[in-house]
């Protein structure tokens, strides 16, 4: 006999629960309703966003393979300027690559642009900074390259001992044999500590 009063209680007190609080419940199961279909949506449309991209870029290198330079070029320009964090720094590496650009310029303006996406992990980020400063190692570009290596060595990054070569190679090959040192040095502080 408790047994069945116990559930007629809960029956009870469920059943007045659920009539007193029947429009928040609506209400949250709406919401909840709501945020699932727009979850999906959104991942949907950001799955068919990645496909589109890959597309483009695929579209991009057949146009370079039969030497349709400028069609390529502008679909791997758009391809930088969607932020893309694997597509727009590989349409970056494609326009360099095959030479489809030669304003430098330009170039570097796709590098910063590239470096600015904040899709891209941190050590990639520093990967592209590695090849930006390599590029801008061909133009000569002393200030830009140690403005573009000098986070990476000031910092516990993966690339810092390249970062390190890479400037200090630069200073040897312009006779500044001070300069290259002053780099070895932190490479080598680096190491003992």
């Amino acid at each position: 006999m408790p047994e069945k009063i116990l559930k007629k209680n809960i029956l009870d007190k469920t059943t007045n629960f659920l009539k007193k609080n029947l429009k928040a419940l609506t209400v949250l199961l709406a919401l909840i309703l709501i945020f699932l279909f727009t979850f999906m949506y959104y991942k949907n449309l950001k799955e068919k966003n990645n496909i589109y991209t890959a597309e483009m870029y695929s579209k991009a290198a057949i146009l370079i393979s039969r030497e349709k330079i400028s069609e390529s070029k502008q679909i791997l320009n758009e391809i930088i300027y969607k932020d893309h964090k694997l597509y727009s720094p590989l349409a970056l590496y494609l326009i360099i690559d095959n030479k489809l650009e030669s304003d430098n310029q330009k170039i570097i303006n796709y590098f910063d642009r590239v470096l600015k996406n904040n899709l891209i992990k941190k050590e990639n980020i520093n990967l592209i900074k590695i090849k930006k400063s390599i590029y801008l190692i061909d133009l000569k570009k002393e200030e830009l390259i140690i403005e573009t290596l000098n986070p990476i060595i000031n910092s516990d990054s993966i690339w810092r001992v390249m970062a390190i070569n890479i400037i200090s190679e630069y200073f040897l090959s312009t006779d500044q044999k001070i300069k290259s040192q002053e780099y070895i040095q932190l490479l080598n502080i680096k190491k003992n500590k």
